[in-house]
Order: C-alpha cells, then structure tokens, then sequence
C-alpha cells in the first residue's frame, strides 16, 4: 500500500530577535532542485505489484508529485528470478502476478534519464494480527477510544513492524512504526491513535469501521517509517526540524523500497 509523503527540499536561513514577552522569528525558505522520489512495495500477498516514480515539489507547494515516465524497472531475487515491471499509468510501474517469499532479497533496479537507482529489500517472517479491540482513555473526564492491535512476536528474533490505519475507509495521518526492543517475545497490545485527514477526528466513535493492516518490515525499511513517525508525532508545536527520512534507495532518490509481509483485520466499534 503507498501512502503519499511530504518530501522535504529545503534550506533555513534567517534571523531570531526576541523582546520581553514576544519572539519573532523571520524564515527564508529556499526551495532546493526536485529530487526523484521511489515508492515501491513487494508483498507477499499474490497479485499485483506496484513500483511509483515520481519527483519531489517545493515545500511551499501541494502535495501534487509530478508523475516520472519512461524509467525502466526491473526486481530481482537473490535465487535467480527477475521481473519486468511495466507502465500502466504515468508513473506507475506495475507486475501483474508476483508474490514475495519469506527470506528471499529482493532488489529494485530503476533507470530514470541514463542514471540507475538500485535499492534492496529482504521479506522477514510473517507475524500475524491476533485481533484487534478499542481501548478506552480517560482525559479531563472524558472517555477517548482508539484501536489497539494484539500480536504475538516471536521470541529470539528481530522484528520490526508498521501499521497503516483506515477509519470508515480514510487513512490515518499518523504514522505507526516499532520494533520488538523491548517486547521480544511477549504478547503485545499496540494502541494506534488515530488523527482524520482534516484534523475534525481523533478518536474513534461508535459505529466507525477500522481496517488495520500490519506489515513486517527491514531493519532499513524500519529506519525510514520510524523516523517518520517521529517528525510526525511532533506535530506543528514539536522540536524537530521537518526532513526526509533516510531512504535505502541510492544515488540520493527519495523514498522507500520495502519488502514485506501484510496481516489484516477490521473491527467495528461498540
């Protein structure tokens, strides 16, 4: 499942002046040369497989990413096997029939105007959802539900995991990355908080349909989504200066290439 990202191109220069009780902050955005941006997944559900290219826009600008035609896009397993990927829209690169091995390393090689970006991925081990229930909070008074996802991780193992969330079919903004540092082997109840496209949402309400699919990912591919989620949890009051998560693709592209195992489940809330 691709996600569309915010790609970050920019540069902070200005001044900071302070008075007794008020800061101004004057703050030059210099908008850096478009860089191409890959996002490309491999699961291990049959089925069709989808490598997007495009390239990245000003910060200043919406989230419209110029499509990239024409690449050439191959993957590739370590056991011989290599797949052709085509065309189907503009900057969409799609294999009808390709399903990922638990094990196996898969790699992405994209030409894109004579220059070759290559990224490599391996599948972990599937973990499976067990089931999902909603957790209550209490906040000033008020009862807050949000969805909480049950697993069992396998004990002796690294394992990293990402989370994409859906409430009555709208994606989360959230951004849900962990690893199993200090939960190897247990039984592990995850809460995901949910925020609405709009901000008008952030917490479940009764009726709402969530579809949670989990995904195990790389130590790489975890790097990326959690360093994510750590920009993003700061919100626009956080201490983190906003900027591209380090991507495993070479020859400085943006993105992500991420091979990985999917568990779903829905719930509806009581």
């Amino acid at each position: 499942m691709l996600k569309q990202i915010k790609y970050i191109a920019i540069l902070f220069t200005g001044s900071i002046a302070w008075s007794s009780c008020e800061k101004v902050i004057d703050v030059k955005l210099d908008n850096a040369e478009s860089q191409l941006v890959i996002e490309g997944t491999i699961t291990d559900q049959p089925g069709q497989q989808l490598i997007k290219i495009s390239k990245s826009v000003p910060y200043t600008e919406n989230n419209t990413y110029p499509p990239v035609s024409g690449a050439v896009v191959l993957v590739t397993d370590d056991n011989g096997h290599s797949w052709t990927f085509s065309e189907t829209t503009p900057g969409f690169y799609t294999f009808p029939a390709l399903k990922g091995e638990t094990g196996r390393t898969y790699t992405l090689k994209a030409t894109v105007n004579n220059v070759v970006y290559t990224a490599s991925s391996s599948m972990p081990a599937p973990v499976a959802i067990d089931f999902l229930d909603v957790k209550v909070f209490n906040f000033g008074g008020d009862d807050q539900k949000q969805a909480q996802v049950h697993y069992k991780d396998p004990a002796g193992i690294a394992n990293q995991y990402r989370f994409v969330m859906k409430v009555n079919g709208i994606q989360s903004k959230q951004v849900y990355a962990e690893n199993d540092r200090l939960s190897d082997g247990n039984d592990v109840p995850s809460v995901l908080f949910f925020t609405g496209n709009n901000d008008d949402q952030d917490q479940l309400r009764t009726g709402d349909v969530v579809d949670i699919e989990m995904q195990c990912i790389d130590k790489n591919v975890f790097l990326y989504w959690y360093t994510l989620s750590q920009q993003s949890s700061n919100g626009p009051s956080g201490g983190t200066t906003p900027g591209n998560p380090p991507s495993n693709i070479n020859n400085k592209a943006l993105g992500y290439f991420s091979v990985h195992t999917v568990s779903k489940k829905q719930l509806t809330v009581q």
